[in-house]
């Protein structure tokens, strides 16, 4: 079994633990698909897409990949606290319990008369972003 498999699996297992019950259709293939973009982003150390296309495992052409990911990030029925909340709530417990955490806030001006307000977390000289 390659390194990708073997990384997606590992994820995808860690990932549907944290969700009471085995999740099942539209849910289990968004968590599917978050697993494999997340194990994209370890393998290919990058968030863009088309490094994470490349270092997912799937048999489907990069490009299909990136068009599929892509679709997923901007789909509206794709809940925050379905898919991202509980991934992260583990990943911010298990962090707290070995370093202290430290978080940046910013506000940036999006088009006309709109702020967004980010907070990051920072961690290994990187912001790791959210958003209010």
């Amino acid at each position: 079994m390659s390194d990708n498999r073997r990384t997606y699996r590992t994820i995808r297992k860690a990932i549907v633990q944290l969700y009471p019950g085995e999740p099942k259709g539209n849910q289990a293939r968004r968590l599917t698909t978050l697993a494999a973009m997340i194990s994209g982003i370890v393998l290919g150390k990058s968030c863009q897409l088309p490094t994470i296309a490349r270092k997912a495992p799937d048999h489907a052409k990069a490009d299909s990949r990136i068009k599929r990911y892509s679709r997923w990030i901007q789909n509206g029925q794709v809940e925050c606290e379905e898919c991202y909340l509980p991934f992260v709530r583990e990943l911010l417990i298990r962090l707290a319990r070995t370093q202290t955490l430290a978080f940046s806030i910013d506000g940036s001006e999006v088009g006309d008369q709109c702020i967004t307000l980010m907070i990051s977390l920072i961690y290994g000289k990187r912001a790791l972003p959210g958003s209010v």
